[in-house]
């Protein structure tokens, strides 16, 4: 993953991201699914990974976008902490179904990311 993407959502979210989870100071129900996003103390590049499905998802949704590679679209930053989470929660579930083949295969660091 391309650094300079995860400092700008660091920014964005206001909170670090960690390579692994469950670093010193982690929340103990840090992983469950009711967690309010408010009360996370990290991030990790699972989070990121679900965000981009949902995205993806999203503008593979619109007509213009269907025969599109991934790589051609551009993935926006999330607005704020609360954008961020909300996609990465529909995201997560997008992944788990494993709707998206063609992601799966693809490094997040050669995703086109829109420049701030």
């Amino acid at each position: 993953m391309d650094a300079a993407v995860l400092k700008t959502i660091e920014e964005i979210i206001k909170i670090p991201f960690v390579e692994e989870e469950f670093e010193v100071g982690a929340v103990c129900f840090e992983t469950d699914e009711d967690l309010r996003p408010d009360f996370k103390l990290q991030f990790t590049i699972d989070d990121v990974v679900n965000y981009i499905y949902a995205i993806v998802f999203r503008l593979y949704s619109k007509e213009n976008t269907k025969n599109l590679s991934i790589l051609d679209l551009k993935i926006p930053y999330p607005k704020n902490a609360a954008s961020f989470w909300e996609d990465s929660s529909i995201g997560k579930k997008f992944r788990q179904q494993q709707i998206i083949k063609e992601l799966e295969f693809t490094a997040v660091s050669q995703l086109n990311w829109e420049s701030i």
